[in-house]
């Protein structure tokens, strides 16, 4: 398999490398006939302009996973590491011979998850508030707040969570479990950040879907007796469920592939599992941990090409390129079984209020009615 990346990674190479210079070389004909060309001609050059374009776009995701891949099944073609030993081994030791990625695969999974989980109410929250509750000077304020947000480096959190959040953790939970059992590093500091950094990502998309709902249906939802919060939660909530959960998956990418704020408050020790359960109170220990992309950080530096290390690092980061497009994959798949797709329809509110009856809230009201 590793072979056969190999060549069809040539193969894309040499195939870039000829559309590399055709394109210089169409560049210059292009321009002049854009510019001295007729209509017909300025159509056809931006016809072909896309079509490039698209193709480009094409041919460097699939070198991207091709090179990628062809580097990472070198772990178990040339260093002889199986499926097994890398998948569910827990001692990652390349220069020994260990490469067991499963601690690593693990911290990813846990500090991911209580990200997300840790995110997302406070993001729908914030989008009912914005865009159902907040009066017109608190949306033109939570904007610039939201674009705020998005922009601060990773490393400035990074640099928070080490100096605020980290004995934060370490005090507060020492202080509960009556000892000394954690440092602060770890899954809590590092799923804190994290959850911080996608909240404009999942709030901002959730005001999207929450705004796009026709009004039609807002309307309809009071007519028929809903109160404001029986509208919000009830209606407006499950039509925009699907733009939600789209943002909830963006954010998930952006929460797995983070790596320098996470390096500085998760511990860094690959060996160790993020959750340790004992017998004794507290019963639950949070240990310094590592995961892919940290680890990617801290080997890849070191690592010589044809070792063990160095192949088992590509490897690591075709794991983490699948697990992206899967989620890339899977928002894509949720946004296309929306409840209201309205803009494919064209007669939006209509088509909305046609459908209100499916609503748990409307079809409640209308048995109630039938009752009476």
């Amino acid at each position: 398999m590793g072979v056969l990346l190999a060549t069809l990674w040539q193969i894309i190479v040499g195939i870039a490398t000829v559309v590399a210079i055709l394109v210089a070389i169409a560049i210059p004909i292009a321009a002049a006939l854009f510019l001295f060309g007729g209509k017909v001609w300025r159509e056809r050059v931006a016809h072909v302009v896309f079509i490039v374009g698209a193709l480009v776009v094409v041919l460097a995701i699939a070198a991207i996973f091709l090179f990628v891949g062809s580097q990472a099944f070198q772990t178990f073609t040339s260093s002889h590491i199986t499926l097994a030993q890398f998948f569910t081994g827990a001692h990652w030791s390349p220069d020994e011979g260990a490469a067991g990625a499963f601690i690593l695969i693990t911290g990813t999974l846990v500090i991911t998850v209580l990200a997300v989980l840790i995110s997302t109410p406070i993001s729908i929250a914030v989008a009912i508030f914005v865009t159902e509750i907040a009066p017109p000077w608190a949306r033109q304020f939570m904007q610039p707040v939201l674009e705020l947000f998005t922009g601060i480096p990773s490393i400035i959190y990074g640099f928070l969570g080490l100096q605020l959040l980290v004995p934060l953790v370490r005090s507060t939970y020492n202080t509960i479990a009556g000892g000394y059992f954690t440092a602060g590093y770890g899954v809590i500091a590092a799923a804190i950040v994290l959850s911080i950094m996608i909240l404009p990502t999942i709030t901002s998309l959730s005001i999207d879907a929450l705004a796009a709902i026709p009004n039609g249906l807002r309307e309809a939802s009071l007519a028929v007796g809903a109160t404001r919060w029986q509208t919000i939660t009830r209606t407006l909530v499950p039509a925009a469920i699907s733009g939600i959960f789209t943002g909830v998956i963006l954010g998930t990418g952006r929460a797995i592939g983070e790596t320098l704020a996470v390096a500085l408050v998760v511990g860094g020790n690959a060996n160790s599992f993020p959750l340790q359960f004992v017998t004794y109170y507290p019963y639950v220990i949070f240990n310094p941990t590592s995961t892919i992309t940290v680890q990617l950080l801290f080997d890849f530096k070191e690592a010589t090409p044809g070792t063990l290390t160095y192949n088992a690092i590509w490897t690591l980061a075709f794991v983490l390129l699948v697990i992206s497009l899967l989620l890339v994959a899977t928002g894509r798949y949720v946004a296309s079984r929306g409840t209201l797709r309205t803009q494919q329809s064209p007669a939006t509110w209509r088509t909305a209020v046609s459908r209100l009856g499916n609503l748990p809230i409307i079809a409640d009201l209308l048995a109630r009615s039938a009752a009476r």
